[in-house]
């Protein structure tokens, strides 16, 4: 123990030397009498007495060794700032609760002792060694936890003796290293036998590592050290790993909101339908699902997945049932897009610091999550894709099966027969109407156990506690497409349409902002205007297009007529087409038309959603400036590649 006199105390705490006896005459700091060699009487202090800090300092000025209490003190502090006491571990708030007992019956002991405090407080100590032997307790000791407990430091109440050393390990790297390519191994060597190997491997290629640590040090790291998801790959291989360990889309379903996931994804369907050109094919569902309760929310046919397939999905389903929380998407191009939702992982180091619009799942307020790679297990929605197969497409007679086994032998005499051939706008209506009034309203079977004998659309009414809305003006801006950035020049902006550069000039325009970097958005269906937005996605102006600028890229004026117009959707231009063309009458009654029925039944009988809060999502302009640029009341009708494919077809 160092003892130090009352000069040197007041120098390390920066105080007069009659301060410090002062503390010492009224128990403060707890000092012992020297008798000097004139035999006179000085008090010397224990350095343990003097605050972490202010021992530090003296070890320093000395050039001391640090004794292990003080460094283990260090090093909690330092890796442990203020905690509340719920954060400590349940044997730290065992000791913790110890030592305040141990402060309050050592206050308690002085207030009744006849003994002065410095006795009294010598007394107490010796019997706290008696009552509680284990106990590391002295007087220094006891007036540090007093100080730490006054200045709320339940930290310093904690015995951290050797905790500095916990993580550490008495086996070099390079053996440990040699150990795991013996231990990882699918062999699955028991871990005394990688010992031995471990010890053989040195002596031949590294002696100098040798002897090697005890076998009990290498086993009690093998539990502590080799996280479980590297101990798995590496025992067991891949797929051992992607079935225990590789995180999945499995939740806790009990404590999910409808809305808050929804899970999108593409399928081709296995039924032959005619198209506009009287050829056969096979069209494409992109669909939203909501992973709560199992109902299709958003669903479009397409005869191509693409981003502007998800866009007007994802539009159906907002309209209907509200704006979700969350989306998980696998990680095809059609989600993963710089203006859907975002580029993700296919991000090009080179391109992460250039700007790029905020995507239309940030402008909708929705977080999108993307699947593991290869891990179809994380897309419940492929599952329910087995529904739409069994349920669905097995009803229509040009069903082709998902392969040549599954195929049925009819098939090509139906197809021979053009009248059996469900056209694409026949195939389209029916699928929705099937997926919406008849799929939604089957038994839900679910993870949550209590809802069984409910049906999936009651599921989704009972746990819809709050539904985002936007109108449809709103709606229409945040689902805009965009472009990269690019600076304003001459001619003004442009959009790249089918190869060809559509340029959006007005003189305001190059007056105020020639040179400067913006961005654009644009409805694929209405590219006769496009938005402006400078770098911090504020509102700049809306430019309408140069007719005369595209006309001189070789495309006729009716050509560039007919791609700058706004069209019917796609829905109205094949009815039109239908109206001269006969139905064929399937005849007797068959499974499509009694699964028609019932879901023409349940549409009758649907019910608005009466969700607990309706909460209105807007996009981020003034109210007035959207209905000035938006107008009418559009919706998204065609997609963009089929814009593209037919401006294509006009050029050739």
């Amino acid at each position: 123990m160092i003892y130090l006199t009352v000069k040197e105390v007041a120098a390390l705490k920066g105080c007069s030397e009659r301060s410090v006896q002062s503390s010492v005459s009224n128990g403060t700091i707890n000092a012992e009498i020297d008798i000097t060699q004139n035999k006179r009487k000085k008090f010397i202090i224990p350095i343990t007495e003097l605050s972490t800090q202010e021992q530090l300092k003296y070890y320093k000025s000395h050039s001391l060794e640090l004794p292990e209490e003080l460094l283990a003190e260090r090093k909690s502090k330092a890796h442990h700032p203020h905690k509340e006491f719920e954060e400590f571990t349940a044997e730290q708030r065992d000791e913790i609760a110890e030592w305040i007992r141990i402060i309050k019956a050592w206050d308690e002991y002085c207030a009744k002792s006849k003994l002065q405090k410095i006795p009294a407080t010598d007394k107490f100590v010796q019997l706290q060694k008696i009552a509680n032997p284990e106990l590391n307790i002295s007087k220094g000791i006891l007036y540090r936890k007093k100080a730490a407990l006054k200045a709320d430091d339940l930290a310093g109440l904690i015995d951290n003796r050797g905790s500095w050393k916990k993580g550490t390990s008495s086996i070099p790297d390079v053996v440990w290293e040699c150990f795991l390519s013996f231990y990882l191994d699918e062999a699955q060597h028991p871990i005394k036998a990688c010992y031995e190997y471990t010890e053989m491997w040195l002596k031949a290629e590294a002696p100098q590592y040798l002897p090697l640590p005890s076998y009990a040090s290498f086993y009690r790291k093998v539990q502590t050290a080799i996280p479980k998801p590297l101990e798995v790959m590496g025992r067991q291989g891949i797929k051992a790993f992607r079935d225990r360990c590789a995180p999945y889309i499995r939740r806790t379903y009990e404590g999910m909101l409808s809305n808050e996931w929804w899970i999108a994804d593409n399928h081709t369907f296995d039924v032959q339908t005619k198209g506009e050109n009287g050829k056969l094919h096979r069209l494409y569902l992109t669909a939203f699902f909501d992973a709560r309760s199992g109902i299709f929310t958003g669903c479009y046919v397409t005869d191509a997945p693409s981003s502007q397939a998800t866009l007007i999905a994802l539009r159906k389903g907002i309209l209907k049932y509200g704006i979700p929380q969350n989306i998980y998407v696998d990680n095809g191009r059609e989600f993963l897009t710089f203006d859907v939702g975002g580029l993700g992982h296919r991000q090009k180091k080179s391109t992460k610091d250039k700007f790029t619009p905020p995507p239309v799942f940030e402008r909708l307020g929705i977080k999108m999550t993307n699947a593991i790679v290869r891990n179809a297990k994380a897309k419940i929605i492929e599952r329910r894709f087995r529904d739409v197969k069994d349920r669905l497409s097995r009803l229509f007679p040009t069903y082709t099966g998902g392969n040549v086994v599954e195929r049925p032998e009819r098939l090509k005499q139906i197809v021979k027969n053009s009248d059996n051939i469900p056209t694409d706008y026949e195939f389209t209506q029916a699928v929705e109407d099937i997926l919406t009034y008849y799929m939604n309203e089957k038994p839900y079977s679910g993870a949550v156990s209590s809802d069984n004998g409910k049906t999936r659309i009651q599921v989704y009414k009972e746990n819809l506690h709050e539904k985002r809305t936007a109108s449809e003006l709103d709606l229409n801006l945040m689902l805009m497409r965009s472009t990269r950035s690019q600076k304003v020049g001459r001619r003004g902006v442009h959009l790249t349409i089918a190869g060809q550069k559509i340029d959006y000039y007005n003189d305001e325009l190059i007056l105020n902002h020639l040179g400067e970097s913006v961005y654009c958005r644009y409805d694929p269906e209405d590219i006769s205007t496009v938005r402006i937005y400078d770098l911090e996605d504020n509102y700049i102006m809306t430019a309408p297009v140069d007719n005369d600028a595209v006309l001189t890229y070789g495309s006729s004026k009716e050509a560039v007529g007919q791609a700058l117009r706004k069209v019917n959707s796609l829905e109205k231009l094949t009815k039109q087409e239908l109206k001269a063309t006969a139905i064929t009458s399937l005849g007797k009654k068959t499974a499509l038309e009694l699964v028609l029925a019932a879901a023409q039944e349940n549409k009758a009988n649907a019910e608005e959603f009466n969700p607990k809060v309706i909460s209105v999502h807007r996009a981020d302009e003034e109210h007035a400036k959207m209905q000035k640029a938006v107008g009418q009341n559009n919706i998204v009708k065609i997609d963009k590649a089929k814009m593209i494919k037919n401006i294509e077809q006009r050029e050739e």
